[in-house]
């Protein structure tokens, strides 16, 4: 028991101190683990593991759809609501005809706007460290010395 409620209180520590990028990246990398375990209750035959896992990624693809900020993303926020809404449409249709090839569609399209964040994400983070001093002497903080003549 004890154990369960660390790893739940570590969680919520990790989720409320990430940064909303690094946040992003965990939703998409927890709809694609809760689709591939929705495909393995469909293989395995176990529908309620299969409805679990894809209720859980569902979940998380309208909470993506409903995050977006159609003022400042523009073209991009609107497209990625209709790449949602689509994707919410055919994991409905997966779950009617237990289609796995369905479910698969979807990791890949999720998996594709997971790297370019991903990538986005990690160049931003490598441009700030290269914008950023390492050090109180690269930035021009050093203590100066005077020389002052008698």
């Amino acid at each position: 028991m004890y154990g369960k409620n660390a790893h739940s209180a570590y969680q919520t520590v990790q989720i409320t101190t990430t940064d909303r990028g690094r946040l992003l990246l965990m939703m998409y990398e927890g709809a694609i683990k809760f689709l591939r375990q929705a495909n393995a209750g469909l293989e395995e035959n176990d529908i309620a593991k299969f409805c679990r896992f894809l209720s859980k990624a569902q979940a998380i693809i309208a909470e993506l759809m409903n995050t977006l900020d159609f003022e400042k993303g523009g073209s991009i926020a609107r497209d990625l609501d209709r790449l949602y809404d689509f994707m919410l449409f055919y994991l409905t249709e997966a779950n009617l005809h237990r289609d796995s090839k369905r479910i698969n569609k979807v990791i890949a399209l999720i998996d594709t706007i997971y790297s370019a964040y991903k990538e986005i994400i990690e160049g931003e983070k490598k441009k700030a460290e290269k914008v950023e001093p390492k050090s109180a002497k690269e930035a021009g903080d050093e203590p100066r010395r005077v020389g002052i003549s008698l």
